[in-house]
């Protein structure tokens, strides 16, 4: 009789990853690409001052620094654990006023068209869309900072996530400046 519970098969070369470790994070690096080549996507979209660019890689760098993952801060004591969290906090909060910003260059040219419901709702939509697309890119770049965590020491995490953020803006950058602007 089998019981109901599986166990798992250890690898025979213990420190590589078996094809179960890499699917899932495979799919976790995929997520974070995409979702940090959309921010890159709506800032090179609309004309807005180039310095946000900074600002995004300055977030996106803050936010792989932090690893906020709740398996990568289970590593650290109480303070250094919360500040890490303040830093990705920090992090994404700045990603939302970089995005913020440059949606906020979309609109008519048309000024026969603007009422002030119109704006308060586009201000809604802005903030909201802002909001939404940093909070969600935090969230999937702390969830592979925790499966990184599983495979690689923290420096070699850390290091990994900043380059799928920074690669991801590049990407979505490229791509908006080249097909959309």
């Amino acid at each position: 009789m089998r019981s109901s519970t599986r166990r798992r098969r250890r690898s025979r070369f213990p420190g590589r990853f078996t094809i179960i470790e890499t699917v899932p994070l495979i799919k976790w690096v995929a997520a974070s690409l995409l979702a940090y080549a959309i921010i890159g996507l709506l800032l090179a979209s609309f004309p807005a001052p180039g310095w946000i660019w900074n600002l995004a890689l300055v977030s996106a760098i803050a936010q792989a620094a932090a690893l906020a993952g709740p398996k990568s801060l289970q590593r650290f004591g109480w303070l250094s654990a919360n500040l890490l969290a303040l830093l990705a906090i920090l992090g994404t909060g700045l990603m939302v006023v970089a995005i913020a910003i440059a949606l906020n260059y979309s609109g008519s040219s048309d000024l026969d068209q603007v009422t002030p419901l119109s704006l308060v709702g586009d201000g809604i939509k802005v903030g909201l869309g802002a909001i939404i697309t940093a909070a969600s890119a935090a969230i999937i770049g702390a969830e592979t900072g925790d499966r990184l965590i599983l495979s690689f020491n923290q420096l070699q995490s850390t290091l990994i996530l900043a380059g799928i953020c920074v690669l991801g803006l590049g990407v979505g950058g490229l791509i908006g400046l080249t097909f959309v602007a």
